[in-house]
């Protein structure tokens, strides 16, 4: 399969280069050659992009695609019937696609639904974005997010369960290193340890063994230190971060999905169960600081929006953006944590417009780079190559 995009600015390379009045040749679902328009070759199916701006398909890094992003996603699931669950995971994806998301990484499903449904995608038998997931956290017994947990204690349990969630063909391993703002009612605190360092370099050795990434959600300062400690690829959250822990991250390349919108979402908005909002309220401020802090530091930063969760309904990856806007005001440095950064945290060549990329892309209507909100004026998406419908 050969094509040409034509009449088209590109948002080419590294650093999100416009190359204005271009065309864009692909070959073989990937990226083959961008090129002036006076050397495109007259041979082969020409797609006319009518002056719209053409972007790498967008990448969020931190989602539950079957929650619904109501007040209480967990009351919902309650009342929900497995079958349902599923349903509803599968339409969260086909609107991830639809509006230029073409990869997403699921951090967290219960009974594993997220693998389930990421093997439909690759099958073809359903519509949705590149969907990396985790199936299952790995959790301390009684630990955060008990709903998708599976519990284990000690080395031998979590070698054991790191093997369970590899064999059921996870493609990035998630575990709690931290308590959370959501999820228990009682008996949580944000700055408590849960897995301990002995317990996730278990999991981190294993799971680098086979070639997969591990999560970590992490809010508090000791867990964090731990996971850093132990190896692990990301911190999901990360509020406590510190002068120390991220020269630890500069040092050993560890990345950073911080998650904003999600945590200013359940502290100020009506209806959050308040024991979440009350949790969130205290530590929102302290997230927005380490953030201003630490984006221009070299640490990876990639864009996750927790889409799914209380107030944050699927997709609020631009809303993520935005907020991030709100405190780095390069829109470009922003956009990048959902693109070039987010595909070098994933480790596959999605999120960039070059040679030899697949041929993820999005045209959207006006530049992102002057305005990140034109990135909801999607006219179409193109996953490797070929035009979603």
């Amino acid at each position: 399969m050969q094509k040409i995009v034509t009449n088209v600015n590109v948002l080419y390379g590294d650093e999100l280069e416009v190359k204005q009045d271009y065309a864009v040749w692909i070959k073989d679902n990937k990226f083959y050659k961008v090129l002036p328009m006076d050397q495109i070759p007259n041979s082969l199916p020409v797609v006319d992009a009518g002056g719209s701006y053409l972007i790498p398909g967008l990448i969020d890094l931190h989602v539950h695609i079957m929650w619904d992003g109501s007040m209480d996603p967990v009351a919902t699931t309650e009342k929900e019937s497995y079958e349902q669950m599923i349903i509803r995971a599968v339409a969260t994806c086909q609107n991830y696609i639809q509006k230029g998301i073409t990869t997403v990484r699921d951090v967290g499903s219960i009974n594993d639904i997220a693998l389930h449904v990421a093997k439909s995608i690759e099958q073809r038998l359903i519509k949705g974005p590149r969907l990396i997931a985790s199936g299952k956290t790995l959790t301390m017994t009684g630990g955060h997010d008990p709903f998708w947990a599976r519990f284990c204690d000690g080395p031998i349990e979590v070698l054991k369960a790191t093997r369970e969630q590899i064999y059921k063909n996870a493609q990035v391993i998630k575990v709690s290193a931290t308590g959370g703002v959501y999820g228990r009612t009682e008996g949580e605190s944000v700055g408590s340890v849960e897995l301990n360092y002995d317990e996730l370099k278990v999991i981190c050795d294993e799971a680098h063994k086979f070639g997969l990434k591990v999560a970590a959600h992490a809010i508090g300062r000791e867990g964090i230190l731990n996971a850093l400690r132990a190896g692990i690829d990301t911190i999901e959250h990360g509020h406590f971060l510190d002068e120390e822990l991220v020269k630890m991250m500069e040092k050993r390349g560890t990345a950073w999905v911080p998650t904003l919108y999600v945590y200013q979402q359940i502290a100020t908005i009506n209806g959050i169960p308040s024991y979440a909002r009350q949790k969130a309220k205290e530590i929102v401020k302290i997230h927005q600081t380490a953030f201003k802090s630490f984006f221009y530091r070299s640490v990876l930063i990639g864009a996750g929006s927790d889409a799914g969760s209380p107030a944050t309904p699927h997709p609020s990856l631009i809303k993520e953006l935005l907020t991030m806007n709100k405190l780095v005001s390069n829109p470009k440095d922003v956009l990048k944590t959902a693109t070039i950064n987010a595909g070098k945290i994933i480790g596959k060549k999605v999120g960039k417009v070059q040679e030899g990329y697949l041929a993820d892309f999005v045209l959207v209507e006006g530049n992102p780079l002057q305005n990140l909100k034109s990135l909801y004026n999607v006219n179409r998406v193109f996953l490797g190559g070929n035009e979603v419908s």
